[in-house]
């Protein structure tokens, strides 16, 4: 299991798709780097993308956030300790602290309430953040979430894949067991269709992954999702060898009145695999439309 955790947490990377994104310069000291998107005013949809220790590029390069855009201001970030953002493993990267940088960055954006959309490890992180500041989500949306209690969490890898699982060689460091390893293999293993595979377009850091895993691994948060009085969407594809469907099911049983949406033809990356029905659902989701 926990050769393949980062599975859950690293999603394959992405070409950008559309018109060019402009990058704002480095953030200032202690700030986390941010890009924002589309449509000013209103309540900003924040996507926290997946790692721990990749970079928001892979998430921000879908073509889907372009049509989304056009309607709602979308915020990408990179978390501590990746891409452009500072902090090192030596500071002391934990949950907590992550927590804390996203409730800074609603801050510095005006937003009284945000949207949160979390993708695979961002799953966990955006639904951390929801127990700790539920006055402050608007909506949560959960998109190949790791489980709220990481050490049930659910892979499929051996069995869909059973013969690429047998070839991959085994690597006994620590960075790999928590899972913080690249290997074209999850990647190959990430689609439900390999045609809808794509370049990886994001930097990783082994350093960073390692030391939150070390911390995300004590995490239960289980009983404070019972809690929660918010709006929640959880979005897994039928054939995510990172996340088994029974993860986003108990995940959906565990927020009072969450809904639960299964998408047929996608892997881990539902945003690339059925990029017009993710827009539908999700859009009509933080609309309080009924489908």
């Amino acid at each position: 299991m926990r050769r393949s955790i980062m599975l859950i947490l690293a999603a394959a990377g992405l070409s950008v798709a559309g018109a060019a994104i402009a990058e704002p310069a480095a953030p200032a000291a202690g700030r986390l780097y941010s890009v924002s998107i589309g449509k000013p005013g209103g309540v900003p949809l924040i996507a926290v993308n997946g790692g721990p220790g990749y970079d928001h590029r892979y998430m921000i390069a879908a073509p889907v956030w372009a049509g989304m855009a056009k309607r709602r201001r979308i915020v990408f970030y990179d978390q501590r300790g990746t891409g452009r953002s500072p902090g090192s493993p030596a500071a002391g990267l934990t949950v907590d602290r992550m927590v804390e940088d996203l409730e800074a960055l609603r801050r510095e954006l005006k937003a009284e309430r945000i949207d949160l959309l979390g993708h695979s490890w961002g799953g966990i992180l955006s639904m951390a953040y929801a127990t700790r500041y539920p006055e402050h989500v608007a909506h949560l949306i959960l998109v190949g979430s790791g489980d709220a209690k990481l050490t049930t969490h659910e892979f499929l890898f051996d069995k869909l894949y059973p013969e690429i699982m047998a070839a991959i060689p085994n690597d006994p460091s620590p960075a790999a067991q928590m899972g913080c390893v690249q290997v074209d293999a999850y990647d190959r293993m990430s689609y439900y269709d390999q045609r809808n595979r794509t370049a990886d377009d994001g930097k990783f850091s082994r350093e960073t992954c390692t030391a939150v895993m070390l911390d995300a691994m004590k995490l239960d948060l289980y009983p404070a999702l019972k809690t929660l009085r918010l709006p929640a969407l959880v979005i897994n594809g039928r054939f995510d060898a990172n996340v088994a469907p029974s993860v986003a099911y108990r995940i959906s049983k565990g927020i009072p009145g969450a809904r639960l949406e299964f998408f047929e033809r996608s892997g881990h990356t539902p945003f690339v695999e059925e990029p017009e029905k993710f827009a539908l659902v999700v859009e009509h989701f933080l609309d309080d439309r009924p489908e």
